[in-house]
């Protein structure tokens, strides 16, 4: 499974499949983020996934999101 799919699953309760798969897919490859991706670059990935997600899911839902989001990027 690939981080995409990981992300994906997590945020489908929320958004539903089709709009986190377009999420995970299109913000993964729009900012570069992958397995190796430096500490710093997943911090500022996780912020930006988490102010998006706001406007759907609310502040507190969306950082738990984000934070999810990117354990699953980092998951071996």
């Amino acid at each position: 499974m690939t981080p995409a799919d990981r992300i994906a699953k997590v945020l489908t309760p929320d958004l539903g499949a089709h709009s986190a798969d377009a999420v995970a897919r299109h913000m993964l490859a729009k900012h570069a983020i992958d397995e190796g991706s430096a500490p710093t670059q997943l911090e500022e990935f996780q912020e930006f996934l988490r102010r998006g997600l706001v406007a759907f899911v609310g502040a507190d839902r969306a950082a738990s999101l984000a934070a999810e989001c990117i354990k699953q990027v980092v998951r071996a």
